[in-house]
């Protein structure tokens, strides 16, 4: 997976909600740094788990389209759910 600057924002939120600790938030201090290709295999693998597998979402649970960066974190604590399909969902209740 390519990792560059549009995932750093995602990053920040994680980091200041304290949605991540220990290893896996050095290491998203590292990729914000540095650069996700700095990180040893070992690293990449906190990486991958702790914070890319826990926390994406690659397309929304409703429509299925592709969930950007700029709504991940949003995805992953609405259920999986894009920005459009999360509001409308939201005027159902």
């Amino acid at each position: 997976m390519n990792y560059d600057a549009e995932i750093n924002d995602f990053l920040v939120t994680l980091i200041e909600l304290e949605a991540i600790e220990r290893a896996a938030l050095g290491i998203a201090k590292q990729v914000l740094d540095k650069g996700y290709a700095s990180l040893s295999p070992k690293q990449e693998q906190v990486f991958d788990r702790y914070i890319i597998a826990e926390f994406t979402r690659e397309r929304c649970e409703r429509c299925g389209q592709a969930i950007p960066w700029s709504e991940m974190y949003d995805a992953y604590d609405n259920g999986g759910f894009c920005g459009f399909c999360a509001h409308m969902l939201s005027k159902d209740d």
